[in-house]
Formats: structure tokens, sequence, C-alpha cells
């Protein structure tokens, strides 16, 4: 995990100091698990809907239960106490000294002090036996995490605050109450919240009683997670983010049950802890939070953690909904843009921020300064997404947020007036246990993965009113506002009642027509075939079509593979030509191949390139030169698709302007402003996080060159999932 700007080393900590470890393994077969999530949220599936239990899920996916006794055996033969084995299997947490933990993972330990207090970290990556296919997800207490602050520097209270009553009139949620969708006691419209610390009941009793809201504290359920540290005495500072969530959810959704997954400590394991029991769980089909942190500060291994427990929220029909950020565009600090996680992972529904003025009977919403949104450096898009972008991008929707009118809470016995997007997302899982009603009532089943379906509604133009208020004002300091979707705001603030009702009983297109729509040739694979091939792409959020066209072709039967699968046949006319629709089949990160009658290639994807590909992920420490013997450094690398992606760390190098070279080619720049601090230099091939990066840095040395002296330095082949030679990577 990178440190935060400021934070002191304290040494290494004493030998017998307690330091826990958690271990992470990977769900079995994942390809096909993300098949299945792909179907399941597609309306022209035969599968569309049909989301898996906690048991089916386990019994397909989650990890062997001798693959993780062996891992736990390992940590104990190595003098470590087993703390806690994560009922999805998918996590082993232990703790023991911090020498033999050292030992253990083959790396050395170090304390350091942070806005946040005293964490313990690896002065190395951690290792374990390759054997045991785990990986190291965290070491020591991790970091601390922050729900979203809105800051010292936003606009204070200019009027009253709302209250749940306005709100609800405002955004047109009374419709709905009105027509009997309150929520409902059932899973299906259960709000889990994972939060850090517990919440005071009399706040949230007085809460109710002082807004007209009949419900007691029997709807309410907490449910304690163990943190990454003893338990700590939490002040009403802290209980405050819990209180504000369990008191504006269960205000907007007045029957829903809430689960309240509070942890004893606001570290990045703990709430990784809260995420994985809500999922195994399986009582809520909502899960929101509204804690987070930039997604570069977490360690790739957690990320990939996060990712799996999400990835199964998609599979068992949870909805997943974080609050993007207050810190504007930039929730990584500095100049440069940066995302908020776990807003920025492809299956949560990331809220944005408004900032929003009533006006005679009605208001106006501009975007709010302080709204998360940009393009996220760690994931790629998601299929749905519009944006031709390689990145994901956020936010996704949007809700009130401004300071400048507030919400109205009690905490601590005491009235505040409250802001920021941590007040949308458990606003929009409210929206959307009151969706899963509705959903109900019409025989369907939970919303699952939002992002698609909202996307699908967004971009329809037969929905009177509109499901959504389109934004076009505003900015968040790097990103403007603007018709259709955008960062600071997404698709827009909902317009409840209709936004429930599209859910509840519209259907996208069956055929998936409409959206983007791409032409790709295929290419003959001989001199010698004759004729021409291409098809017509169409994407349009969770839904694609396919057009085959082909003209002047020998004459026969030809059958269309993608990824080795036959999807459809076709006989050519008397003159070689033929139109067909290929049915149920999405292109993205597939090889197509045309094949005759006699079983033969004769067209292809160009080189066998399809449209997208799985990204590939290396990383490599860079060798110190001995110019400066305390530097350090690695490179990561991202690439697929025709998008490569690579991003330089050093610490500890001496002030000054170092030339980034890939061989003999300098590629850009990394300026050490002040000695001995971390670095970090982007590259990619689009440049939006960074530089472009003009040529591929497989196979090729990377060097960190200053005053013709080389600093730090990679291998030829440090970068490769294979063998190089000659500068080229095998294939």
């Amino acid at each position: 995990m990178a440190l935060e700007r400021g934070a002191v080393r304290l040494g290494p900590p004493a030998d017998e100091a307690p330091v826990r470890v958690v271990l992470g393994f990977a769900w079995r077969d994942r390809a096909a698990l993300e098949e299945l999530v792909r179907a399941v949220h597609d309306p022209r599936s035969p599968r569309y809907q049909q989301f898996l239990g906690a048991r089916e899920f386990a019994r397909r996916f989650a990890p062997r239960a001798a693959q993780v006794a062996a891992a736990a055996r390992f940590l104990r033969r190595h003098g470590l106490r087993i703390i806690e084995i994560a009922p999805s299997r998918l996590q082993v947490t232990a703790e023991g000294p911090a020498v033999r933990v050292a030992q253990t993972l083959r790396t050395g330990l170090l304390q350091i002090r942070d806005s946040r207090g005293v964490h313990t970290v690896t002065a190395a990556p951690p290792q374990v036996p390759e054997e045991l296919g785990a990986q190291v997800v965290a070491v020591g207490a991790a970091a601390a995490l922050a729900p979203p602050d809105p800051g010292p520097d936003r606009p204070g209270i200019a009027a009253a605050p709302f209250g749940p009553a306005a709100i609800a009139q405002l955004y047109g949620f009374d419709a709905l109450y009105a027509d009997g969708v309150r929520g409902e006691d059932a899973r299906r419209a259960t709000i889990a919240i994972a939060t850090a610390y517990e919440f005071d009941p009399a706040d949230l009793t007085a809460f109710w009683r002082a807004h007209g809201i009949a419900r007691d504290l029997s709807s309410v359920e907490l449910i304690p997670v163990a943190g990454a540290q003893a338990p700590v005495a939490a002040s009403a500072g802290d209980r405050m983010e819990t209180t504000l969530d369990v008191e504006w959810a269960s205000a907007m959704a007045p029957g829903s049950r809430v689960l309240v997954y509070a942890g004893t400590d606001a570290i990045s394991t703990t709430l990784l802890r809260a995420y994985d029991r809500i999922v195994a769980d399986n009582r809520a089909a909502v899960l929101t939070t509204s804690w987070g942190r930039c997604e570069t500060d977490y360690p790739r291994s957690y990320l990939s953690q996060v990712d799996a427990i999400f990835l199964r929220a998609a599979a068992q029909g949870i909805t997943v909904i974080a609050a993007s950020g207050d810190d504007g565009a930039f929730a990584c600090g500095g100049g440069a843009p940066g995302v908020s996680f776990p807003a920025s992972h492809p299956y949560v529904l990331a809220v944005g921020g408004t900032a929003l003025r009533p006006r005679g009977d009605g208001f106006d919403e501009t975007a709010w300064p302080g709204s998360g949104g940009g393009a996220s450096t760690r994931f790629a898009a998601p299929q749905w997404q519009m944006h031709p972008s390689p990145q994901r991008l956020l936010a996704d929707v949007a809700f009130n947020a401004d300071l400048g009118s507030g919400y109205l809470m009690l905490s601590d016995g005491g009235w505040l007036a409250a802001g920021g997007t941590s007040v949308g997302a458990p606003i929009w899982a409210a929206l959307v246990a009151l969706a899963n009603q509705a959903r109900a009532r019409a025989g369907r089943g939970t919303l699952g993965l939002a992002a698609p379906q909202l996307c699908e509604l967004a971009l329809t133009d037969a929905l009177s009113p509109a499901p959504f208020v389109d934004v076009v004002s505003g900015d968040n300091g790097a990103f403007a506002a603007g018709p259709g979707w955008d960062f600071p705001t997404g698709w827009g603030s909902p317009r409840a009642r209709a936004l429930v009702d599209a859910l509840a009983h519209w259907a996208p297109a069956a055929d998936g027509r409409g959206g983007v729509a791409t032409i790709i040739p295929l290419a003959a694979t001989a001199a010698g075939v004759s004729g021409a091939v291409r098809m017509r792409f169409q994407r349009r959020c969770a839904s694609t079509a396919i057009d085959l066209h082909a003209r002047d072709l020998a004459p026969g039967r030809y059958t269309v593979w993608v990824d080795d699968t036959p999807v459809a046949s076709f006989d050519t006319d008397g003159r070689g030509n033929a139109i067909l629709g290929v049915p149920q089949v999405d292109l993205r990160g597939c090889r197509v191949q045309l094949t005759d009658d006699a079983g033969e290639v004769r067209f292809t994807l160009p080189g066998d390139a399809p449209p997208d590909v799985d990204d590939e992920e290396l990383s490599a420490t860079l060798s110190n030169t001995g110019v400066s013997p305390g530097a350090r450094g690695a490179v990561y690398y991202r690439g697929g698709g025709g998008r490569e992606q690579l991003t330089v760390e050093t610490r500890q190098l001496p002030a000054g302007v170092y030339d980034v070279r890939l061989g003999s080619e300098t590629i850009g720049t990394l300026k050490v402003a002040t000695a001995g601090t971390s670095v970090t230099a982007r590259f990619d091939t689009l440049g939006i996080t960074g530089a472009t990066l003009p040529v591929s840095p497989i196979c090729k040395p990377l060097l960190l060159v200053r005053g013709g002296s080389a600093y730090l330095r990679s291998t030829a082949d440090a970068l490769t999932p294979g063998e190089c030679a000659g500068g080229q990577r095998r294939r």
C-alpha cells in the first residue's frame, strides 16, 4: 500500500509485537463465473435473472476446503495463530510475533505513522509458496479508511437543512409511498450497510420520532464485524458516518429491514470482512458503503479480494453501492485526477453529487464541486460502459450532496447538518430497495448489477417522464457536467417514481439494437480465399447485436465460431452473398472465425486479435545500480487490446529530474522535488492517466537516468510473462 504523503518511518516493530496477516484465495472457475454474471444480467439470455443462492455459489465456486486448510497449516507451522477462516473460505486471518511474520512471508516489516495513526507495513513484497494458491492480502493493520469528507473549504449551510419528507417530495419518493411501495421486511428490500463503528440506538429512534417515521429498533440489526486490532472505544465523531447512513437509509425506505455490519475500527481489512460477511450471509439484496480511499493506495492483492466479493454479489443478485467521494476529481490528492475505491470498481454503483436548489414548485441541480468522478487506473472498462475509454469511468448516478443545503441528522443527542456523497449512497440504497419491492410485485427478480440496466433506461427516449434528471452544468474541478453521461453526475439524479416504474415493468429491445456500432472486417486466412466478410457489432449497455455481411464467397455452407463455439451457420446465395444475424453473443474479448463446409478456417479477425482482450498485469522490482544506495523502485504494467499502461514508483531518490528510458528511447521524465520522497510516474498509450507511452515496455529494460548515470534499472525480461529473444516477445 502506498504511504501517505508526510508519513514518518519509525523503524521495525519489536520482534514480539503482534502482527496480523490475511491470506486470500480466488474463486474456482473464474471464467465460468464471469460468464454467469454476464448472462444473468443480459435480458436476451435464457439465464437472465437466474441468480445463485449462497449455498449454490459456494458449491460451484468457493475455494476447496483442502486448499484453505493447507494454507492454515502453513501459517501454524511457522508459529502463527489462526484467528479466522472466513465463512466464504476466501480469506484466512492469522496473527503472530513480528519476527515470525517477517520470516514466514520472506519480507521485512516497518512501522510508520501517518494522519490516521501507527501502522505496520511490509518493506518488500511479501511472499508465500506458490503451491498454496494464495496471495498476501494485508499485513499488519493495513491502512485506515475515511468516509467521504466535505472538508472545511465547502460552503456553509445557507438554508434550513433537508429532512426526509422534503427529499421524498423533491425526488418523487412520496409518490411511491402513496402506491404502497415502502420497502418490505424481506431479503429483496433489505439494505446492508458496511461501515466502521456502531451507532447509538437512541439517536435513531429520536430521528424517526422527529420526522414522523413509524419504525422501531426491531427493523434494524447491528451485526458486529471483528476489527484488525483490539476493539476501539468509538467516539460520537467515529459513529457519525454510521449514524448518518442508518438514519437516511431507514427513513427513505421506511418499510425495509436494515442490517448494519459494523467494525470496531476503520481499517481496510475490517471493511473487507464486512463486505465478505454481507455477501456470504446473503440476507440483503442491497449493499451500501460510504467509506473509501484513493484506489492507488491499495495493494493489488487487496483490490483483487474485494473484486472477488463484488463478483459474487453480482452472481447472487446483490446491488453494491458506494459514495464516489467528496474531493472532486482529486481523490488521491495533489494536482492529478484520481478516484476513490470501492466506487471505482466496475460492479459498484458509484454515487456522485449534485448541488440542489429549490425553485418555485421544482428545483435546479448542478454538479457539486466535491463530487468524486474520473477514470480508474486500476480497473478496465466494463462491457456495459458506453464511453469509449478503456478504463472504468465514474460516477454512475448522482444525488444532492451540497452543504449549501445539507441534510438533518441526529448524532450524540444533537441535531447537525450533513452533506457529501456519503448521504447519496444510502439514499440510493433505499431507492434500489424500493425498486426491488416493485419488481417483486411485477414478477421480476432483484436488480442485481445496477449500472447496465440504469444505462438502458437513460438511453431510452420512450420513457415519459424520463427516469433521470440530466444534470448539465457545474464541474468537479477537472470534469464538467453535460448532456447525457458525465464524470461528476453520471446519468444524473433520479426521478424516483419514474425510475422504479421503469425498473419494474420496462424491458430493453431483445435484439440489442441502438447504442454504438462498430464495423469489424474479417481477414482472409490465405491469398487464394475469395470474397469479403464484415461484422456490424452493436452494443448498448448490457445488450449486443451482430449482423454478418458476406459477399463473393465460394458457394457453400459456412459456420461462425466465437471462441471455438459454433454460433451460427448460413448458405450463400448464387452470387456468394449472405446477410444474417448472429444471436446471443458478445464479441468483446473473443476470437471470431468463419469456416467452410470442410471445416477449413477461411476468415478470422485480423491477426486473430479480438476487439477487446483481457488485460495482462505484470510487475517488477527496479534494481539499485549503486549510484544512490538507498534508492528503490518498482514498475507495474497492464496491457491488452492495443492499450498499454506503465507505472513507475520510486523511493529515496535524490532530488532532480530523471529520464525514464525504455531501452535506448526516452519516454518521459520523473521529477523528484524533495529528496527521499515517494514519486510516481504514469504512462499509457492513450495519454489518459499520464504521459503518452510511445512504445511497448515488453521485453525492454527500463532505466531511470540523471546526468548520464542510471540510478534504477530493470532487466530486459522484467516485464514479460514468458521469454524474450532479441528484444521481441515470444508468443
